[in-house]
């Protein structure tokens, strides 16, 4: 109607949201914007806040994108609605800012005096300007613009996880092997455990262009098209490592189960043919043990294992116990001529177990994360057209922490020659030399 007014509107992509398929909405506006909202009782919130912002990222196509909803504090719409701690709010801001949003806003400036929304915070609070979420809003305008020559840089990523918002859909219906399988539960499995080595990874469509990673993990992506299951395949034979995740390559766009064994479209990558997916109770896990150099120790399953076949593949972990004793539960096969690999885990590990995998999977890769951080320290990399590069460092600990890092560092004006260290909770955006 009118092509030369730019348009948009406020998705909701986090990990909860999901009656919309953003990823088919997203080409449709000029500028990709999110609303995004921490859920109290997550300990983690932090690390999804992180995938949420990924995705928005994925959704603009690379492209910085807008925060244009996020609360200041408490909501209004949980059961139980804590106050966000001292410095969250700050972070949670620089983490979008990191993973490529270009403007941070709020619902709401001035908080309602009535209404259904009157204790959500805001901007300015009930209580007005002497309060410490004022102060932590101005703060934050302060520090935004110290870092305004960030705007228009992106994030380069080297790993991607991929993500499907029918896949999540049909991977949920009922009459299914689980009905406790939640696809999402999955999809941060394995983003987890990329975020606590700092990687930066690209939550994209299936059919994204590949090309330009080392790294596809590829969860629980239950339905898949033909031609996205080959987009997978072709990034392997390109020289990449693929990992992929149980109940993937199931059914086809129509939720037509593909005959012969599963993972379906993903058999004759994976080296592998599962003949019946052994479920388990509730409370029931197995143990399971690595057998070599990729990947060593004793990990757990629970909820999900497989009767899985080595067609090609080899054997990096298998049943300790029960039933399966024996047969593979992580396998990897080489691919290609270029180096390439594809890794399969055909049970639900327990954290330490998918860690391992993950860790195995980025060796093969020959990926490390933006920096050598302590747990629980963020680092993302921005990179600007002219060869700037700004490392944001967000630091979700209770302990100060000490990264490398050289340049100049933008919130404090403060130099920073080989290491800076932050205090607990603290942040630091560096101008890197």
């Amino acid at each position: 109607i009118t092509p030369d007014v730019p348009i948009t509107t406020n998705f909701m992509m986090s990990s909860a949201t999901k009656g919309m398929d953003y990823i088919g909405w997203g080409p449709e506006v000029d500028v990709v914007a999110n609303d995004h909202y921490t859920i109290a009782s997550d300990e983690a919130r932090h690390i999804e806040l992180a995938f949420s912002a990924d995705l928005s990222r994925g959704i603009a196509g690379g492209r910085p994108w807008m925060l244009m909803e996020h609360s200041t504090s408490a909501v209004n719409w949980q059961p139980r609605n804590r106050p966000k701690l001292p410095g969250e709010m700050l972070r949670n801001s620089l983490a979008h800012v990191a993973r490529g949003a270009d403007a941070v806003m709020f619902f709401q400036w001035r908080q309602s005096k009535a209404g259904a929304e009157k204790f959500h915070s805001s901007m300015l609070p009930h209580a007005g300007r002497d309060t410490d979420v004022w102060r932590s809003t101005v703060t934050l305008g302060e520090t935004l613009k110290k870092i305004a020559p960030v705007v228009g840089s992106t994030v380069r990523s080297r790993a991607a996880l991929l993500f499907d918002y029918e896949a999540w859909w049909a991977s949920e219906l009922d009459s299914h092997p689980t009905q406790q399988l939640r696809y999402t539960d999955e999809v941060l499995s394995t983003y987890t455990a990329l975020w606590n080595r700092g990687v930066s990874t690209d939550v994209v469509h299936p059919s994204a262009d590949l090309s330009g990673y080392d790294l596809v993990v590829v969860p629980t992506l239950y339905l898949v098209s033909d031609e996205d299951a080959a987009n997978v395949a072709a990034a392997a034979e390109r020289g990449a490592t693929v990992l992929v995740t149980y109940f993937s390559g199931i059914v086809d766009v129509n939720d037509h189960v593909r005959l012969g064994g599963y993972p379906g479209a993903f058999r004759e990558l994976l080296g592998v043919s599962t003949e019946e997916f052994y479920t388990l109770q509730e409370g029931e896990t197995v143990r399971l043990s690595g057998g070599g150099d990729a990947l060593s120790g004793t990990f757990s399953a629970d909820l999900w294992t497989e009767k899985t076949h080595l067609v090609g593949a080899t054997a990096v972990a298998t049943y300790d116990e029960g039933p399966l004793t024996g047969l593979p539960a992580v396998t990897r096969a080489d691919v290609g001529t270029s180096g390439g690999s594809a890794w399969y885990v055909g049970a639900r590990l327990d954290t330490a177990g998918i860690a391992a995998v993950v860790d195995a999977a980025l060796a093969d890769a020959g990926l490390t994360g933006e920096a050598d951080v302590p747990a629980g320290v963020e680092v993302v990399r921005r990179h600007a057209a002219d060869g700037t590069s700004y490392l944001f460092v967000l630091n979700h600990t209770g302990a100060a922490a000490t990264v490398k890092a050289t340049g100049t560092e933008m919130v404090e004006g403060s130099a920073v020659d080989g290491a800076l260290t932050l205090p607990a909770g603290g942040v630091a955006v560096v101008q890197e030399s």
